[in-house]
């Protein structure tokens, strides 16, 4: 996922690259003005991009450009090799692993409210587990809603089908045509799938995702949460 700071992270990695080459050849350079100028300005530019993301980084980054380049009692401005070790570590991360928060301004809430801590924190199957257990508790709510004084079903496949079949008694969409009858079909049958493939992961012990199919898996649950809020027509 290509983050809004990418031109800076690019550019700050390859001086970070340059850098080192010469640090490992036993290369010392003095630091101009126009240089020290631009590295620092990339530093202060993805601290405050990533303050969402990765708040710790975002409040040390800025320490770090203020004592990278000391300056001797020469008046000539040099490296600091402890804060330069520090900023390889934090811009190898980051870039390694870009997390946009953008992604999240789009995500329905409650998704965001269960899955996103677990997302920034790297436990990526629990945060798409939660993500669409949230879908079958809107489910049951919606059942509950729409059906008051009746039992909600035990079982997900039966609640999806009182609420969105042909009869279900969630009119979200006009099925007087065949488009719209085509949709509340599609629609069913993505709720039926979702629950099928994700609702139990425990139950397919040969599955594990990514971070690319969490996030799939999210805005997935996204998608289902927001049909769910629609309103009655």
């Amino acid at each position: 996922m290509k983050v809004p700071y990418q031109n800076e992270l690019y550019e700050l990695r390859k001086w970070i690259d340059n850098t080192n080459a010469n640090l490992s050849l036993q290369l010392q350079f003095f630091r101009t003005q126009q240089e020290i100028q631009i590295v620092k300005q990339l530093i202060i530019t993805i601290a405050a991009e990533i303050q969402g993301e990765y708040p710790f980084y975002a409040s040390i980054l800025p320490q770090i450009a203020s004592i990278l380049f000391p300056v001797n009692n020469m008046g000539t401005a040099t490296l600091n090799p402890a804060a330069f070790g520090e900023l390889v570590v934090i811009i190898r991360h980051i870039d390694a692993e870009p997390f946009s928060m953008r992604f999240w301004t789009a995500i329905h809430a409650r998704i965001t409210n269960v899955s996103y801590e677990l997302y920034k924190d790297g436990h990526y199957a629990s945060a798409a587990e939660n993500a669409v257990k949230e879908v079958e508790t809107r489910l049951r709510e919606k059942f509950a809603e729409l059906k008051p004084g009746t039992s909600v079903p035990s079982k997900v496949g039966d609640i999806i089908g009182a609420l969105l079949s042909d009869n279900g008694v969630f009119k979200f969409c006009d099925t007087s045509t065949t488009s719209g009858k085509n949709h509340r079909r599609g629609i069913q049958s993505l709720f039926e799938g979702t629950m099928a493939a994700y609702r139990n992961p425990s139950a397919h012990a040969n599955l594990q995702y990514d971070r690319r199919e969490v996030l799939e898996q999210i805005m997935l649950a996204s998608q289902l949460m927001f049909v769910l809020d629609k309103k009655q027509i």
